[in-house]
């Protein structure tokens, strides 16, 4: 399966502006990839079976309601986006003052949506949203493809959070706006929480700067193991990875440490 991370920064408090900025990422992106391919014309950004962005994808980390709120533009962008990709995607954003990430199927669809649990009370997140109650679970790449676990952000600190789906998933999804003054946490947690759970965990952070807060990226995608499979940096832009699905069941039969956790 190839997945493909979005890497950039938002137009601060205008999904509009953000909207255009990810449709121009995505073209030049693939203007890049049938360049590269040459007279084969694959394009492996479109290639890509699920796409992931950030947290508040269109809005960046505000604790303004109405600006971080989705529309129907909003949701449409990210259908036909999902229908000419023929992929998922996963973003976030608010609705119903619930931070969310949404994951739209190829038909465009939403099959899935995750509030956050764990508000990120030093900024003062649970004055202006209202935290999530339960996880949520969805699959990619068809029948037989990654069983996703999905999380945002300040969940990434709570382990507990993130236990009771070990045993029946094979990949974790963070979307985060993680602060460039803690992105050592951002990348240690991570790899903690793969390897904890014997899972691929896909991280994606933001870039840029808000009125008072700086980002570094530092978006990544973490085997089973811990093994770093893919490192954005600090540069804007849409990067891939393949892996192999199987590859956490693997792991998790050839050394079963999942069995031995205490609950």
């Amino acid at each position: 399966m190839r997945i493909s991370l979005l890497q950039y920064a938002p137009a601060w408090q205008d999904r509009a502006a953000s909207r255009r900025k990810i449709a121009g990422m995505l073209a030049d992106a693939a203007l890049a990839d049938t360049a590269l391919a040459g007279a084969e014309g694959t394009n492996a950004a479109d290639q890509a079976e699920w796409l992931v962005l950030p947290e508040m994808c269109l809005s960046g980390f505000t604790m303004d309601e109405k600006a971080a709120s989705w529309d129907d533009d909003d949701f449409s962008f990210f259908a036909n986006l999902a229908r000419k990709r023929r992929c998922h995607i996963t973003a976030g954003g608010v609705e119903r003052r619930v931070n969310t990430a949404f994951c739209f199927s190829p038909d465009g669809s939403v099959q899935s949506r995750y509030g956050k649990r764990q508000l990120f009370s030093f900024s003062a997140e649970e004055s202006s949203y209202t935290p999530g109650r339960e996880s949520a679970h969805y699959r990619v790449g068809g029948e037989k493809g990654l069983k996703v676990s999905q999380s945002i952000c300040y969940d990434l600190r709570f382990s507990y959070l993130y236990w009771p789906d070990a045993p029946a998933i094979d990949a974790y999804c963070v979307i985060a706006a993680w602060g460039k003054a803690r992105a050592a946490q951002w990348k240690a947690l991570l790899r903690a929480r793969a390897i904890e759970n014997q899972a691929f965990v896909i991280g994606v952070n933001r870039i840029g700067e808000e009125p008072d807060v700086a980002y570094a990226g530092d978006s990544a995608v973490i085997g089973p193991r811990g093994e770093e499979l893919l490192d954005c940096g600090n540069k804007e832009g849409l990067f891939s990875v393949d892996i192999d699905e199987a590859e956490a069941a693997a792991w998790r039969a050839a050394f079963p440490a999942l069995k031995d956790r205490r609950t």
